[in-house]
Parts: structure tokens; C-alpha cells; sequence
């Protein structure tokens, strides 16, 4: 089912009571944003992917995520294992191709001599800042659409949903929803 704004519209203008209109008018823009968000971003990826794959051919997918996490970090086989979502043994396989690729070098931790720990090497350093600047300015170009108002709005909701997402919730605690009539009513 596609959701509209004119769908959310007429909710907020229907016959219910003013909480069924409330719920039913994010219950609709939530739904229309399930329906948008997972688009757009296949969009960004496809069209982002394009232009990496001929600047980066020798690059997977996966050696990107790792050369990504590594740009302001050195971090553990363990760490970059769970950053990723897989286990120690696949990561190990990614960071063994990068390092024989010359992009990622193994460092041994001067607080622990047992810890070994992932940085990038000067070529990889080159690699993730070319990537990281052709991904900005296809974003910027993708972007050109948006106001500087609209942009800067789009970029502060971005972030309120990162920290929101950052936080642990409690076993049980409610999260707050900040929406306009309870700020009226504040």
C-alpha cells in the first residue's frame, strides 16, 4: 500500500477525534516513510556505487565498510568484527586482503603488547579520502533539490534519529515522542 501526503491530509481532517487523527496521521507518514526511505537509499547506493566501482575497482563492498570504519580509528580484529556484524574470521579474511593490498597495515598496541590493532596505511588513508570526497560530491549533486532551509532541516532530523538510535532504551521505559502539540502544550 503507497501512502500519500494527501492521504495524511485527509486523516487530520476526518471525522475522528483529534488523538485518532494524531495516531492515524503518523501512523500514515510513518508507513509512507517505511515506503520512501529504503527507495532512496538504493537510489544513492546505485547511483554512489557507479562512480566508486570506476574509481575503486580493486575494492569490494566489504573492504569499503572496513576502510570506512578505520578512517578515524585504530581499532581490534574483535572491535572491527562486531562494528561489521560478522565474526572474527571473516573480518580477519577482509583486513588480510587489505593488508596485502597495501591499504590497512596490523600495529601492535603500545598499552598492551598482545593487542594487535588496524590502521590505515597511507595508500589506504588516500583511497578512503578520495572515496570519501567523491561520495560528497555525488551526495551534493543528488542534494541539489533541497533548499539550503530544507537541507539543513533534512540534516538536523538525520542527526536527532542518530543520537536517538546511539542510546540503549530501557526494558520497559517509553520513548518519548516529541511532536508539536506536546510542545503547544509545554
Amino acid at each position: 500500500m503507497k501512502t500519500t501526503i494527501s492521504e495524511v491530509d485527509r486523516a487530520l481532517s476526518g471525522p475522528w477525534s483529534a488523538e485518532a487523527d494524531k495516531v492515524s496521521a503518523r501512523e500514515l507518514l510513518v508507513d509512507r516513510y517505511c515506503e520512501i526511505q529504503p527507495q532512496l537509499q538504493r537510489r544513492f547506493s546505485a547511483l554512489l556505487h557507479g562512480e566508486l566501482r570506476e574509481e575503486l575497482h580493486a575494492v569490494t563492498d566489504h573492504q569499503l565498510s572496513v576502510l570506512t570504519y578505520l578512517r578515524h580509528h585504530t581499532l581490534t580484529m574483535r572491535e572491527l568484527a562486531k562494528q561489521l556484524g560478522v565474526g572474527e574470521s571473516a573480518a580477519t579474511a577482509v583486513v588480510d586482503r587489505l593488508v596485502r593490498q597495501g591499504l590497512v597495515v596490523r600495529c601492535d598496541d603500545p598499552s598492551d603488547r598482545r593487542v594487535v590493532r588496524l590502521t590505515l596505511s597511507t595508500s589506504g588513508e588516500s583511497v578512503v579520502a578520495e572515496m570519501h570526497a567523491s561520495i560528497c560530491r555525488k551526495t551534493a549533486s543528488l542534494l541539489d533539490v533541497l533548499s539550503d532551509e530544507q537541507l539543513t532541516q533534512l540534516v538536523a532530523i538525520i542527526e536527532t534519529l542518530a543520537a536517538a538510535t546511539s542510546i540503549e532504551p530501557r526494558v520497559g521505559a517509553k520513548t518519548p515522542r516529541r511532536d508539536a502539540t506536546a510542545q503547544e502544550q509545554a
